[in-house]
């Protein structure tokens, strides 16, 4: 009887081990299947208009809607291919999901993100991944990290253009002016805040910020955000 049970238990441990090298053949597979599809997506140049089935519509966004989101927070949207750094496995479950809905597999796949999110020419944040349905029509596949903060649309807002950062300058130049006390800006202390003495200082306040901006912008060859949000490189 003791011996009829070890051998019962010794088949059973045998069973378990075999179930246990099965999934862990099949793990491997999926593990194979992600790599995969990971090296195609971050090897992925050029457009392609994929065709997939029951799309969800909230996920369709034109490009033109991809411009202003570009613009407004100073992101790029380049091929994937220029991505940096590793795709999540969430991101590759839902390619993975979105492939059952297309015939063929999916290409042309494009990333929103920040400029440091990727390999650019010459050269933290919340990338998303598209992939082409249309003519200048994308489909959000996935978006990871921490949502896009309002505070980085009011921090990019002077990179838009020139008008936006010429405003920009004239407002910090206006607080400047406002904050400087009489005796700094050579007036009699005694005298009314708001004169001539203020307006000169605004004046002259503008003329410095407004000089240092250009020759920075130039020195370290500035883009706006409306022309870089499709460049690769890096300014």
């Amino acid at each position: 009887m003791i011996r009829a049970n070890d051998e019962r238990l010794r088949q059973l441990l045998l069973g378990q081990q075999q179930v246990l090298l099965e999934v862990q053949d099949v793990l491997d597979a999926e593990q194979k299947k992600d790599d995969v599809l990971s090296a195609v997506v971050l090897s992925s140049k050029g457009d392609h208009i994929n065709r997939i089935e029951r799309l969800d519509p909230d996920r369709v966004f034109s490009e033109e809607a991809i411009r202003r989101l570009c613009i407004n927070y100073r992101l790029r949207f380049l091929d994937a291919g220029r991505f940096k750094g590793p795709l999540p496995p969430k991101a590759l479950y839902e390619l993975r999901r979105l492939e059952l809905r297309s015939a063929v597999p999916l290409k042309g796949f494009k990333v929103m993100a920040p400029t440091s999110r990727f390999k650019l020419c010459d050269s933290n944040s919340d990338p998303f991944l598209f992939v082409g349905i249309g003519p200048k029509h994308y489909y959000l596949v996935h978006r990871w990290g921490s949502h896009v903060s309002p505070w980085r649309s009011v921090i990019a807002w002077p990179w838009r253009g020139p008008v936006e950062l010429g405003l920009s300058v004239l407002l910090l130049a206006m607080i400047a002016a406002a904050a400087l006390p009489n005796r700094i800006i050579g007036a009699d202390p005694l005298i009314p805040w708001w004169g001539a003495h203020r307006a000169l200082a605004l004046l002259w306040i503008t003329m410095v910020f407004a000089s240092a901006t250009v020759f920075a912008w130039f020195a370290f060859f500035g883009k706006f955000s409306r022309q870089a949000w499709r460049d690769h490189r890096f300014n």
